[in-house]
């Protein structure tokens, strides 16, 4: 059982009340995710969810708000289990940071579709007592699955493009880390966070 979720910046505290506030306000004029169970790549959304505004330069307040509430039940790492993800690895850092843990559902990224509400991959930062901390989403795609599924544009979630990888795995896959839960002072869609810390093991990425 991991312990409950703290900010560990002010900026990133102040923004978690106006993302709290804004599941009570007023309806975005564009598109959000609603219940973001949406697809965001062609598929058709059902009753009961709406398609991801693809053309915002950054997610609304309302978008990151509902991520958090849909995803909140992975603060419990065994409720992460038991969803089907498994842990990849130890925790990840780079000269720009870490990425933490990363536990990975392989049904997800066997399936080339891509949505809002499904990521790929947890992240999770270390703790000193031995729990683990939810800090992020990864979204992954392999290159080949993609675009033999149709697409011919890279990938893209919550107004952002996902970058190529073609070294870290065995093959080329396509990207995108949200730091929903962790301030990141690189910004919300950095491929690594410097207040993210790994403890004594970690795995070296590139």
């Amino acid at each position: 059982m991991i312990c409950p979720t703290r900010p560990t910046h002010a900026a990133f505290a102040a923004l978690t009340i106006v993302l709290a506030a804004a599941l009570t306000g007023t309806t975005a004029a564009r598109p959000t995710m609603g219940a973001i169970n949406g697809a965001t790549n062609g598929d058709t959304p059902g009753s009961t969810t709406m398609v991801v505004d693809m053309a915002a330069v950054e997610p609304t307040l309302e978008q990151l708000a509902a991520l958090r509430e849909v995803l909140a039940q992975f603060e419990d790492v065994d409720a992460a289990l038991d969803a089907g993800f498994e842990r990849f690895g130890d925790c990840m850092s780079g000269p720009q940071g870490s990425q933490g843990i990363h536990f990975t559902h392989g049904e997800r990224i066997g399936d080339p579709n891509l949505e809002v509400a499904r990521p790929e991959v947890l992240m999770y930062e270390p703790r000193s007592d031995g729990s683990l901390r939810l800090i992020g989403v990864e979204y992954l795609v392999f290159q080949q699955a993609w675009h033999d599924a149709g697409n011919e544009a890279a990938p893209s979630l919550l107004g952002r493009e996902f970058t190529l990888n073609t070294t870290l795995l065995d093959e080329p896959f396509y990207a995108l880390h949200v730091w929903v839960w962790q301030h990141n002072p690189l910004g919300l869609f950095a491929n690594w966070n410097p207040l993210v810390r790994c403890g004594d093991a970690a795995t070296h990425g590139g």
